[in-house]
Formats: C-alpha cells, structure tokens, sequence
C-alpha cells in the first residue's frame, strides 16, 4: 500500500507482500501464487560458501590419491602393484640426470640398466611365462606436418627395449605398452617419463610372475628417442620384426608431475578401447574435451600416440601426468615432484587394463570393433561414463526436445496472469533470454578488457603461481556481468508491473535453459562431442521441470525455484571438477605458449565460459535478493582491489622459485656461431652470440634488471636477409616466433668437431632442373632448412 509519498510494506513470516494494484483480480492472482521470500543480503554470502565447499571439495577429490604398497606388501598382496619397488626402478633411472638422444647417460647407462633389470625378472619368472628380449637400434625417416612448414625426421642408431611377453595359445595379436627413457637437455625427466618407465617394469614383474599367461601377447616398449621428435616410436612400427603383430596400444606420457594419469586421446574409431578402460581400471580419469583440446593444436605438444596412429594404423590409449606443468622439462622435473601416491594410482590402473585387453577376444580381430568415436567423461574419478557418439546425438536431441517442451508449457503459465496483453507476454519472452544473453556477452568483453588492461601494463599471468587470482580477476566481473541487467532491469520496473520478482526469476531461469539449449542443439549439428558438457547443463532442471510441470508446483514460481535450484547441483559439481583439471593443467602450458599470445586471454575465456556454465541459473536470482546493489558492488570492489594490487604491488609477479611448488619462466638461450656462405661457398661475413627463444609473454624484459647483457638484446624481428636469420631453428613450431626472439652478440663458442656441409656431386638432368648432392657431416642433431623451388629430395 502506499501513503503520501511513502510506500509501505509488510512482512509476515519471512514472505514480502507485493505491492497492492489497482486490479483487484490481478493483486489476488499475486498474493495467490507469487508470494516469494525475501532474502536477505548475506543470502548471496551464503550461496557463495556453499560454493566455495563445493569447489574444495571437488578439488580434493581430484587431487585424491591411493596408498602407495611399500615392499613389505609383497607378500600379502602378490600380485598387486608395489609402488615402493617402482619407486626403486625410478630413483636409478633419475639418478643419470639428463639424458637427451644420443648422450652417454641415454644410449649407455638407461639401456644397461633396462636390460639389467629386464634380465632379472625373466630369471625370476614364472616358467609359464615365455618372454623375449630385444635391444633394436634403427635408422628411418618421416614427415611431420607441423605448422607452419612440417618437417622430414632422419634419425639413424636410435634404440629400443623391447620385451615379449607371449600368450598362452601363440597368439598373433599382441597389445603395445610404449613409453619413452631419454629426456630432454634441460632435464632429468622423472615424470617424462621416467616414471612411466618405472611403472611398465614393475607391471612387466607382476605378470612374469602370473601362473597362468594372458590370451594374447603383451610387448613393452621402452623406446630411446621420443623428445627428438618421436624417431624411435617411428622405427618400431615401421621395421621391428614384432610391430606386424601389434593390434592395439597404450602411450604413457607426461607434461607435468604428480597427480593422476589423464585420459587424453583415443582410438580412432576404435570406443571399445575406452569401454575396456571403463569396465577394468580402479581409477577412472579421462574427458573427450582434453582430446578435442590437444588435437586442436592449443596444447603446444605432441606423443607417440600419432606415430602409431599415422604410421602403424594401430588403435590406442594415450595417457599422460599433466598436473604440476610448471617442473615439465625442466630440472625440477626430479623425485621430489612425484607423490609415491601417483605411482600406485598409474601401477594400478596400467596392470589391470592390461590384464583386461590382452585377456579380451575384441584384441585378436580388433579392425571388426571399428566403430566410429566415442563421448566419455569420467564423474569425481569414481566412475567412468561412455557412450557411442551417435548415441550422444540420440541422447542431445531427445533432451533438446524435452527441453523445449518444458520450456514451453513454463512460460505459457505465465500467460494467466491478468494484466499481460499478447505484446507485453512476447516482450517479456524476449527478455527472458535476452537479458541473460547481454550478461554473458558483456561477460567475455569484460574478461578481454581486463587481459588487455593486465599486458599493457605488463602485469599479465599474475595468476601463474597464484591461481586463486583467476577468481577475484575474471570470475568476479563475470559474475557482475551476469547479475547487472536483471538488477537493472528490476529497478527499472513499474511498481503496477504484474512482472514481481519471482516470476522474473522464473522466467530468467527458463531463457537459461534456453540459451544452453540452442547451444547444445548446435555443438550437435556440428558434431562437436565436447557438447555433452552442456547437455549435462541442460538435463537435470529439464528432467526436473519436467516432473515440476506435472505437478501443482509447475505453476507457482516459489515451489517451482525451490525445487529446480537444487537440481542444477550435479552439473555444478561436474562443472567445478572440470574447472580445477582445467586450470591445473593450462595455467603452466600459458608458460610455454610462446610471446606472441596474451596468456590473459585465453585464462579469461577459460574463467568466463566455466564461470556461466556453474553459475548460469543462479546469478539472475539477484533479483530476489533485498539489497542486490550491495552483492554487485561487493564483486566490484575486490575485483577492483585485486586489479590495482596485481599491477602496483609484487602480488602481479608471475614466477616463483619456492623450491617445494617452483613456478620458473623459461628462456631458451643458444650460444651460436653464424657463418654466411655465398653460392660459390666463399665466407661472406660471420658473427656470434646468444640466440633467446622466447617461450612466454614475459621474455626477455623480465631478466633485464637480472642479466645486463639481456638489456642489449636485439630482436631478430623479420627483416633479415638470410633464410630463418641463420639461426639454429630445433623444432618447426619456433618459425611461429622467431620474429620474437632476440640476439645477443658474444664470443664463438668452443666446437671440437665443426659441421661441414659439402656439395658432392651436380648434375643437369635438363635445361631447368639440376640435380644436386650434399653431404652434412657434424653433430648428433643437426637440423636442415632449404627454401626454393624443389621437384623432389631424399635423405640418407
């Protein structure tokens, strides 16, 4: 009621009368069927607690691991995995520090003290159990198309380890287990992948000793040259005398330490890999989104797995210890970063999905099982969920259509309410998805506006060592974003709006659905499997307004919310779970990225998308709050406090050298000799220094006050005349920013044997082409790059 110019209100038990109109029939429509509680301002505290345990505890549940078997369990547990003897396995193989192709450490002392153990388990095998050993060393080469020009790979004298364990019934077919035991330069490479080394010895063990060999045959591959760009995965499945018989494949891998093995990559077209995985393995850990990720070229690596894929035409399973990025090659990447914990989860998932493939008729003719992918996703590392994806398109239309039906029939109730005309209905219907849909666009502007705002003044990754920065610098203006119009649009409301809070509510929360129902209608058209992400979104409050529509709660907003909130529970839960995967294994990538791109960006879409995807159906409710200006500004403020603390105090600075949780900046530096030839072979000038390879946005200015000489470094730029500047391009993937690199000049370094290159042999074969031959003679990797107009070229 109102008096003068006073509005008044009442209060009884908790509900908030609206406010009395001149309609008689519409003010008992309201007091009938709208009455909604007044929250009070801490509500939205509240909320956020709840969502803060969730998050915890999700994240506890991630990082969860099992109890590590010491060697005192042997005797007990026979044939369960010993992490404590792996363990052993693993502190040798680290203890020869880095161990890059061709060094003593890779070719002499990892392969004596493989075959030294490999020897000692087939000594101690049970005499069921038939195992053959191998020691290949080959020569090959191949093409590598990365971008932007791909590379041929010769490699000669590389070598492999290869145990047979054969089958009880001379099986042809046999399951590959491959992993890799040299390392690179900068590393000791105790999770990649001496852990994965240790762990197939210790499984190889376990089934030597079995009284009763598997149906099929197992081979454990310990391949010699994996970070020379996969060259010895190469020379096992084009020329080993076993690889014929290979029908399927396990890849071990790492970009990080500790934590659980994910599941990356399957297949292709073989899903009866991933249901074997699911029906057999303690531990599940896998998600169809970090295979659409990784082949989409954002994760700035690459695994055996394509060379048996491309080359082998072989079906597998690529897993890989992706946790704790940050130690990934670099020297921090020892025994200290690895729980005794992540040897047992790996050990015990590896040993029985071993079990279950090599025991499986599906193995011996696996080509029949070629059944196009397959949607997986494992729930809280409890279960593993998996399903055809045409039954991931069955599954998303049909939830569409309930989606749209329920949708339909819950605004079609809002029609009753008196005093709504035709336009005013379609109005409010447009609204309803609209007002939403602006927060969520305004929500990615903003998260791009703040990545800018953070690189222009060079505060950028300032969540790289801290990531609970993520919260307070994106998730906070989305969440602000995403509340604004609707509190907006409330106080903008005509006091004789049939349109009370609850009913806004009502209708915001169904334009959500909506809006993640168009969504997921259109990642099905495009075949996209990452889209069951969204049908998760949209399944439990369809379902559940679904059952609410049959009801007499299906027209009443207050029951109808009451009961439809705590609904979108399980896909916030799933949602929180993927969020902590995610930001744990693509904050430390943003470290290796390259200087080109703004790591913000890619953290602040991450943040903006996984914060809508939990939050989408509850931040419109701001409304229902009594003070909703205060939650709004509430975020504000520690957005703001956070963005001026980042950018004016030391919380902005990336990298940490704590040498318990080290979260180091990485700088390639090249100490380089350039002589510059001209056709006839004559010297024309040389120089020499320190070529910097920039691998994330900081580099170089962030040594400057550090190093002196780094001050002087010139940017190589693009205008030089030389092809690639004559620089010592390693890998394909740095022409992508060797414009970004920088020169530092300096003293020769010492060479004891120089490369030469000498033209062996010129011959025209016609009036426009001549054929000519080099020879290259130098170092153990020596890297080729030729620019004009060629008809064809070999290596040998």
């Amino acid at each position: 009621m109102e008096h003068g110019n006073i509005r008044l209100r009442q209060r009884s038990n908790g509900y908030e009368e609206p406010p009395e109109s001149q309609h008689p029939e519409q003010n008992r429509y309201l007091k009938r069927n709208c009455y909604i509680i007044s929250l009070p301002t801490y509500a939205a505290l509240v909320v956020l607690i709840i969502g803060l345990l969730l998050f915890w505890s999700v994240y506890a549940l991630h990082y969860r691991l099992p109890t590590p078997l010491s060697l005192k369990d042997i005797e007990s547990h026979p044939e369960r995995f010993i992490a404590e003897r792996a363990l052993n396995h693993l502190r040798q193989l680290a203890s020869y520090g880095s161990k890059p192709v061709g060094s003593y450490e890779n070719e002499v002392l990892a392969v004596e003290f493989l075959t030294r153990e490999i020897s000692f388990i087939m000594q101690q095998a049970n005499p069921e159990q038939k195992i053959s050993f191998d020691i290949q060393k080959c020569a090959g080469s191949f093409f590598l198309a990365y971008k932007p020009y791909g590379c041929t790979n010769y490699y000669s004298q590389v070598q492999n380890v290869v145990v047979k364990l054969s089958s009880s019934t001379n099986s042809s077919s046999s399951l590959l287990i491959n992993c890799h035991f040299d390392s690179a330069p900068t590393s000791p490479g105790a999770s990649d992948d001496g852990l994965n080394c240790a762990v197939m010895l210790e499984v190889l063990e376990i089934l030597s000793r079995s009284k009763t060999p598997l149906k099929h045959n197992v081979i454990f591959l310990f391949n010699g040259a994996e970070e020379g760009l996969l060259q010895a995965s190469h020379g096992f499945i084009t020329q080993h005398k076993w690889a014929h018989d290979v029908k399927a494949f396990i890849n071990l891998e790492a970009c990080g330490a500790g934590g659980r093995e994910v599941l990356f990559q399957a297949g292709p077209n073989h899903p009866w890999l991933v249901q074997m995985y699911g029906d057999s393995v303690p531990y599940p850990h896998g998600v169809v989104v970090a295979e659409d990720l990784f082949q989409s070229g954002l994760i700035p690596s690459d695994t055996d797995f394509r060379i048996f894929r491309d080359f082998g035409k072989v079906p597998g399973l690529d897993f890989a210890h992706a946790m704790n990025g940050y130690v990934y090659h670099t020297s921090y990447d020892n025994l200290h970063a690895i729980p005794t914990g992540t040897i047992q989860h790996t050990g015990d998932n590896l040993l029985a999905l071993t079990k279950h493939i090599a025991s499986s008729d599906v193995l011996s003719n696996s080509q029949k099982h070629a059944a196009g992918r397959i949607v997986y996703f494992d729930v809280l590392g409890l279960f593993m969920v998996r399903y055809s994806e045409i039954a991931g398109i069955i599954l998303n239309v049909f939830i569409v259509a309930l989606s749209i039906f329920t949708i339909s029939k819950n605004v079609l109730a809002i029609k009753s309410v008196p005093g709504l005309d035709h336009a005013g209905y379609l109005k409010l219907l447009l609204l309803g998805c609209g007002i939403p849909a602006l927060g969520w666009f305004l929500a990615f502007i903003s998260v791009l506006l703040v990545a800018v705002i953070l690189d222009l003044f060079s505060s950028s990754m300032s969540w790289f060592t801290r990531p609970f920065l993520v919260f307070s610098l994106y998730y906070c203006p989305v969440l602000v974003c995403c509340m604004l119009f609707p509190v907006l649009l409330q106080n903008c409301m005509n006091e004789e709006s049939p349109l009370v809070p609850g009913l806004q509510g009502w209708l915001y929360v169904n334009g959500v659905q909506c809006l993640w129902t168009i969504l997921l209608l259109a990642g099905t058209i495009s075949g996209i499997r990452s889209t069951f992400i969204f049908m998760l979104v949209v399944l439990f409050p369809t379902l559940t307004s679904f059952v609410l529509s049959f009801s007499h709660w299906g027209n009443n907003p207050r029951m109808w919310l009451t009961v439809y909130l705590p609904s979108t529970l399980p896909s916030v839960i799933f949602i929180l779970y993927q969020t902590v995967m995610a930001f744990g294994v693509f904050i430390p990538i943003t470290g290796r990225i390259g200087p080109v791109k703004n790591p913000d960006i890619i953290i602040g879409i991450f943040a903006a998308l996984l914060c809508i995807l939990s939050t989408s159906c509850m931040t419109p409710l701001i409304i229902l709050v009594k003070r909703p200006w205060r939650v709004v500004a509430g975020a504000s403020a520690l957005h703001l406090l956070t963005l001026l603390a980042v950018i004016l105090t030391p919380l902005g600075s990336p990298y940490s050298a704590n040498p318990s949780a080290p979260s180091p900046q990485r700088i390639y530096v090249f100490h380089t000799e350039r002589i510059f030839h001209d056709i006839l072979g004559h010297v024309q000038s040389q120089d020499s220094g320190y070529w910097l390879v920039n691998v994330d946005r900081h580099s170089p200015g962030s040594v400057w006050s550090q190093i002196p000489e780094v001050a002087g470094a010139q940017s190589v730029g693009s205008e030089y005349e030389e092809l690639v500047g004559g620089l010592p391009i390693f890998s394909p993937r740095v022409l992508q920013i060797i414009e970004n690199t920088h020169w530092i000049p300096a003293s020769a370094p010492v060479f004891h044997h120089p490369t030469d290159l000498e033209l062996i042999s010129e011959q025209n074969t016609s009036q426009t082409t001549t054929r000519l031959a080099f020879q290259i003679r130098g170092y153990q990797r020596s890297t080729c790059c030729a620019c004009g107009h060629c008809s064809n070229w070999s290596l040998h």
